[in-house]
């Protein structure tokens, strides 16, 4: 933990490290890693459900949903391209079986009661109706466009965003090999005043970005290609970005 009013050190920062949580070798050198980039480790916390950094359900290799994932849970907005708001999760039958044994198992999160809701067409709690239609929807377009096409187009405008970092003089947040395919975070190395880009780009060009979250906020920005962008739309965000920066 950091003592309040201290210096914010890089390494507080944290760093993406893909691990295999199936793999106890894969998890050795996890830790072994953490052990020699901070000198210990303290404490560990396992909020494992899906393998690989920042990969969003449409850009998810199929096959990797077939690892044994009991539990997953995810939203309904930025790579799907609908309003936040929705959660969806599967469960397996191993998790429903665990779940038999559990005795207060709550009530949002009762998988079993989910499932016998499911199975009358109908959820525990007042379904959202209008997001349903809308993921109906979105899926509707992902499958048309097809997945391996939908991950194809992400990773070409991905190339434009990155390719705009380097040439702007910028550097990426994550370490070499650890970006994310459809959200780029942007390292403000420049030293420039990102809370005013963002404010040019939103008064000047009508669009928005995210200057950063927390102790990072205006040393990072973020450029996202999800969802439903193309490379005309990504190229012109790049395009804004260069008027706003002169």
């Amino acid at each position: 933990m950091r003592v309040i009013g201290a210096p914010l050190d890089d390494r507080e920062l944290g760093w993406p490290h893909i691990t295999d949580v199936a793999d106890p070798a894969a998890v050795e050198r996890m830790v072994q890693r953490a052990v020699s980039e901070f000198g210990r480790l303290d404490c560990a916390h396992n909020t494992a459900g899906m393998a690989g950094a920042g990969q969003p359900i449409p850009d998810y290799p199929l096959e990797e949903w077939y690892r044994g994932i009991d539990v997953m849970l995810t939203g309904a907005q930025k790579a799907l391209a609908l309003p936040p708001g929705f959660s969806l999760f599967s469960v397996s039958e191993k998790a429903f079986a665990r779940a038999e044994k559990i005795p207060n198992r709550g009530f949002y999160f009762d998988f079993l009661e989910f499932k016998k809701q499911q199975a009358e067409w109908m959820t525990p709690s007042t379904p959202s109706i209008a997001h349903i239609h809308a993921l109906q929807s979105k899926l509707d377009e992902i499958f048309e466009e097809g997945l391996d096409a939908r991950s194809d187009r992400h990773a070409r405008t991905n190339a434009l965003v990155h390719d705009w970092v380097r040439r702007a003089g910028f550097d990426f947040f994550a370490e070499e090999g650890f970006c994310s395919k459809t959200l780029t975070c942007v390292k403000n190395n420049r030293g420039i005043d990102v809370l005013k880009l963002a404010r040019d780009l939103r008064e000047k060009h009508h669009l928005v970005i995210d200057p950063g979250y927390g102790n990072i906020r205006g040393q990072t920005f973020r450029l996202s290609n999800m969802g439903d962008e193309t490379e005309e739309t990504v190229s012109h965000l790049l395009a804004c970005l260069d008027d706003c920066l002169g």
